[in-house]
């Protein structure tokens, strides 16, 4: 079989030249696992302005000129950012099709994404930066090679949830992503919040990108997809704000499903429950309906009773006191302060 090439090119930021080390690991990954790297001029040259390898024009140019290679199978950024939709008026869209490269990328590369899906008829792939999915230390876990099989060897194939997720960053400026093991977290699997059967093509976009897009010409119609939203960074304000503006927007008129992503950072600043640890929890009268997500700060598997009373020593030696809600009308029994 014919060797995969993959061309590099950095639209956004030049973590390349941030993360140099990093940046060479990741490459390697991807040579051992068979593949060809071809780096962008801009790339290759280390051209750097800062937060940018070059201007929008030049960036452009970087990323169109390895479309036209026709040796290059896989286009792939360097990592996300902030600035990939400063390419967009200067994309020849035409070539883009003609190419019919596999377009890979996610989070600020959703700018290149959506324009793709609403200017040709290709495909793109969303995931699969260079920096932050191959430069893992630990190497390509077993669900990303399983992911790549999938993509390029199989027609169709059932999207499984991994069995771990990580939230916990691993500096790059420093050896700390070479010298600290990643924390894992076993998956509890999907969380469903409305129960049903769908089908439709899918859309995945990362929020903050999306809504720095709308009512421009680079914005696919969302009516009859699937629409699956990825933030990293998320704080419960912005976020508020963010998914407004996309309904105020009508982006979520006429889809037939909406999936949202884990955020690797998540911050609650503006309620009681922060990441620190659960300042308040409501529990139900039944054991068995406790939310899962306070599973990551209350080890209920040492409950084995289904009354509020099989609570008490374990709560009291967390520190916590029963208190006696206010709302006759709620669901809930009791809550728990911390």
């Amino acid at each position: 079989m014919k060797k995969k090439v993959i061309g590099v090119y950095a639209p956004s930021s030049p973590a390349h030249i941030w993360f140099e080390e990093k940046y060479l690991f990741a490459k390697k990954q991807l040579e051992d696992m068979g593949f060809e790297i071809v780096e962008g001029n801009l790339v290759k040259n280390r051209v750097y302005q800062g937060y940018r390898t070059a201007s929008a024009k030049e960036r452009a140019e970087e990323m169109m000129n390895l479309v036209k290679n026709k040796d290059i199978d896989i286009m792939m950024p360097v990592i996300g950012g902030y600035n990939s939709g400063s390419l967009l008026p200067y994309l020849d869209f035409d070539e883009i099709e003609k190419s019919k490269k596999k377009f890979f990328g996610y989070s600020d590369i959703t700018a290149i994404q959506l324009a793709i899906l609403k200017k040709t008829n290709l495909k793109p792939i969303y995931g699969g930066s260079l920096i932050p999915t191959f430069g893992e230390y630990e190497g390509i876990s077993s669900f990303l090679k399983n992911t790549l099989d999938n993509l390029f060897f199989k027609e169709n194939y059932t999207l499984e949830e991994p069995e771990f997720y990580s939230n916990k960053l691993l500096n790059a400026f420093t050896d700390e992503w070479k010298t600290k093991k990643r924390e894992y977290i076993k998956n509890e699997g999907w969380k469903i919040l409305n129960e049903g059967e769908t089908e439709g093509e899918v859309i995945i976009a990362n929020i903050d990108t999306l809504v720095s897009l709308l009512a421009t010409e680079y914005v696919p119609s969302f009516k009859d997809k699937i629409l699956i939203l990825e933030e990293m960074n998320a704080t419960i304000d912005s976020e508020e704000r963010n998914l407004n503006t996309l309904k105020l927007s009508g982006v979520f008129e006429g889809v037939k499903g909406l999936i949202f992503g884990k955020p690797e950072v998540y911050n609650n600043k503006n309620t009681q429950i922060s990441s620190y640890g659960v300042k308040w929890i409501a529990i139900p009268e039944d054991v068995e309906t406790i939310p899962e997500w306070t599973h990551n700060y209350i080890d209920y598997d040492t409950i084995i009773n289904d009354s509020i009373s099989a609570f008490l020593p374990v709560f009291s030696s967390l520190g916590g006191h029963i208190l006696p809600t206010l709302d006759s009308n709620t669901v809930y029994s009791n809550i728990i302060d911390f």
